[in-house]
């Protein structure tokens, strides 16, 4: 049983953690434009790179500082259970079958794939799994499901970038639909083995193999 399941209901915890689960959700849409600027071509890699980790941070810092604990926000090393090792293989055939196919090789970079894949897949763990997951468990703690779910809706909708570059509508509803799905098995394994550390390892895998090819129209 989760710690956030049996805490104390949304209305019950301190205004500063009321607060500070506010804020996590406009970093959300901060970092959604962010995403979106690169996916535009308007921030490069690089910057991207050391930026993409501030929304985490912050993030995290935010409910740290407003009493949430380190184990609500799944800083921890902590052995992969069988089940969770079970979606993290599900995810990870899932995610390359769906992506993959649809790249464009542009060849080796060492630099994108062990510099800015890792960086990418530790970054948006830190953000979703560590901060907006356990924000939106504090306000649905009685219904993690529920929780899970709308965490993975947003995990979603943060790869809209696509839609302002001219993708039909369809096409990037099918690309929003694999990170959603991805999330959802992301955040059953973190939820289920309280420990984020196996999902940063495998989503920075996924982009490590994913990084010579380029997406998008």
């Amino acid at each position: 049983m989760s710690i956030l399941t049996t805490s104390e209901s949304l209305a019950g915890r301190p205004a500063r953690q009321r607060i500070a689960i506010a804020m996590v959700f406009c970093l959300w849409l901060a970092y959604t434009v962010l995403q979106t600027l690169v996916v535009m071509q308007r921030l490069s890699e690089p910057a991207y790179a050391a930026i993409g980790f501030l929304p985490g941070i912050l993030g995290v810092g935010l409910l740290l500082a407003a009493g949430m604990s380190r184990e609500e926000c799944y800083l921890r090393i902590a052995p992969l259970s069988r089940q969770g090792f079970g979606v993290l293989a599900a995810v990870f055939v899932f995610a390359l079958a769906a992506i993959l196919p649809f790249g464009v090789w542009r060849g080796w970079d060492w630099i994108a794939a062990f510099v800015y894949a890792p960086a990418s897949g530790i970054s948006q763990e830190l953000f979703f799994r560590s901060a907006l997951m356990p924000a939106i468990l504090a306000i649905f703690n009685r219904r993690p499901t529920l929780a899970l779910i709308l965490h993975a809706v947003l995990f979603g909708l943060w790869h809209i970038g696509p839609l302002f570059l001219g993708t039909p509508v369809p096409i990037v509803a099918a690309i929003m639909f694999v990170p959603f799905l991805s999330g959802i098995g992301w955040g059953w394994q973190v939820k289920r083995d309280s420990t984020v550390v196996w999902a940063m390892i495998q989503h920075s895998l996924i982009w490590v193999i994913g990084s010579p090819f380029t997406f998008g129209p």
